[in-house]
């Protein structure tokens, strides 16, 4: 079954978003003189990472990430949490400025966008994800960008992924795939929305959960062979008379 639209996610899916954190993070660690330590920047994912999973189940809201991640990180290390949210704004300007795209990202949106609607389904915080999908290239490729910001809904929620397909022309959604690393929100998001999914599962994480996606992939080969498939005559003839 070929599909003709993809709805995807951006970070860890086609950018490397823990790569673009430690560049971040490492420019404003050395702005307020607090080492820039594995120990620290591990320290600082895992808060982040954490605020982000209760977003995804629901337990806060978007803007609390933001506020508490570095008033979090400094109590931690035992640093004053007085300059928290400016730490907080000069992390997203870095943030904007990073865009490591994984490794054969670029390949395979070049391969697919002949074949099918493109469109970036993110959570990420619009003013930071829009410059850093423009600097990557990704967007491009993308037909629509659709941050949760600009939709007024998160994944998991449904609405994020339906507005996605009415904003751009998208009926027959038995030929959408969702595409995402994140099971609890690009995965349940499109499975609550209807539409089948696949897990980027680049690091081969055991599913520990309920949530079943359609297709399991561990690289862009795979992926792209899913979305292609049934095509291999079109693509082998594509420009012929």
């Amino acid at each position: 079954m070929a599909y003709n639209c993809l709805l995807l996610d951006a970070d860890d899916t086609l950018v490397s978003f823990k790569d673009c954190e430690r560049q971040a993070l490492i420019k404003v660690l050395d702005r307020y003189s607090i080492s820039a330590t594995d120990e620290n920047i591990e320290l600082y994912h895992n808060i982040n990472e954490g605020l982000w999973q209760d977003l995804e189940k629901g337990k806060i809201k978007k803007h609390l990430i933001g506020k508490l991640r570095f008033q979090n990180f400094c109590e931690k290390i035992g640093a004053d949490a007085k300059n928290a949210e400016k730490m907080n704004r000069d992390y997203m300007n870095a943030l904007k400025e990073e865009a490591v795209l994984i490794d054969g990202a670029i390949e395979f949106l070049e391969d697919v966008e002949d074949y099918a609607t493109i469109a970036i389904v993110t959570n990420g915080i619009e003013a930071v994800q829009m410059n850093r999908l423009k600097i990557s290239g990704i967007a491009d490729f993308a037909d629509g960008i659709y941050t949760s910001e600009k939709v007024g809904a998160t994944k998991p929620n449904k609405q994020i992924f339906l507005a996605a397909l009415k904003d751009l022309g998208i009926e027959n959604t038995s030929k959408v795939l969702v595409v995402g690393d994140r099971l609890q929100s690009d995965i349940k998001g499109g499975i609550n929305a209807g539409l089948d999914t696949c897990w980027i599962n680049f690091n081969n994480e055991e599913n520990t959960t309920n949530i079943k996606p359609k297709y399991v992939v561990h690289d862009y080969t795979q992926l792209k062979n899913i979305i292609l498939e049934g095509l291999e005559d079109v693509i082998a003839n594509k420009g012929k008379l």
